[in-house]
């Protein structure tokens, strides 16, 4: 059972002041702890909350003052966080209801490992770790190797993480490989991402869309469709790997295993366009190929026309 108030306690403190978790059932546990503590300094249970017996909850104080007044509770003196967890599992868990001392986040701080180390996670998502440092706190975000930071309290640090990978998401979501993945999902049809480094212009990345269909073609063995992105100036550019902008155009690449040719380009945020020409090229790939070798005889033809007219 995932205690989080509890945990972000632990690795916040509570400013020498009583911190309390309402537990599923009702009750109340008082907390007083320093920052980055696997030991609780003092851990108060109100009268009907009963300690486990073990050696986790020997230490009883006997003259008990909370918060500048008495009461008839029972205090421990260095407890695990652990020792309470377990009793706070026994209680059904912490109350939905807390109160906003803490209030509620989107990451989750989870207890120190051996190394001192506190993993933050979204959900199933690892954002990374944090540790806590003389007085300050650093990270270690998903996929870095070095340690950063200097934040004053567990709850920066781990807001920090949260916010990266929030950042690394958007990225990640502008990145074309994922722009062209949302766009064709409706279509149905398989992707696979292929990649190669071309000498003299650097890696080249790219989608193929697999033809499900099999019968004999004229065109060739098999054909497929290739689509990448590229800036408009630049013919030789061929990746799905960064982030679209406005100047870039999508190309579909149509072959087989003799031949290819530019089957179309469309502008950046035309992918519905995309899309319809992929499930256009999947239903009948000849009829694609014999639109684009037309539309390529054409444009050469043009091209060798207004050549010659400029000569």
């Amino acid at each position: 059972m995932f205690t989080e108030r509890l945990n972000r306690i632990a690795a916040a403190g509570t400013r020498r002041g009583y911190t309390r978790i309402r537990l599923a059932d009702g009750l109340m546990i008082y907390i007083k702890a320093m920052p980055n503590s696997a030991v609780l300094e003092e851990v108060y249970l109100v009268p009907d909350l009963a300690a486990p017996d073990t050696d986790d909850w020997e230490a009883e104080d006997d003259e008990l003052v909370l918060t500048g007044q008495s009461a008839s509770g029972t205090l421990y003196l260095e407890v695990p966080a652990d020792a309470v967890g377990e009793l706070i599992e026994q209680h059904g868990g912490e109350h939905a209801t807390q109160d906003a001392d803490f209030p509620p986040v989107g990451y989750q701080i989870h207890p120190a490992d051996d190394s001192g180390h506190y993993p933050v996670r979204r959900g199933d998502q690892r954002l990374g770790y944090m540790a806590r440092r003389a007085r300050i706190w650093q990270v270690l975000p998903l996929g870095a190797t070095m340690w950063s930071g200097a934040f004053a309290s567990s709850e920066e640090a781990a807001d920090h993480l949260l916010k990266a990978a929030e950042a690394a998401d958007r990225h990640t979501a502008h990145r074309a490989e994922w722009v062209l993945r949302d766009a064709l999902a409706e279509c149905g049809l398989p992707l696979s991402r292929g990649s190669q480094a071309v000498l003299g212009q650097g890696p080249t990345s790219w989608m193929e869309i697999e033809q499900l269909h099999r019968p004999p073609y004229r065109m060739g063995d098999e054909p497929y469709l290739l689509v990448y992105l590229r800036r408009q100036d630049d013919e030789d550019e061929m990746t799905v790997d960064r982030e679209v902008t406005d100047a870039d155009e999508w190309v579909a690449l149509l072959g087989d295993d003799d031949t290819q040719l530019r089957g179309a380009t469309f502008a950046a945020a035309d992918t519905a366009a995309l899309a319809a020409y992929v499930v256009d090229w999947h239903r009948d790939p000849e009829a694609t190929w014999t639109a684009a070798l037309a539309a390529d005889h054409a444009h050469r033809l043009a091209a060798l026309n207004a050549a010659a007219t400029r000569s």
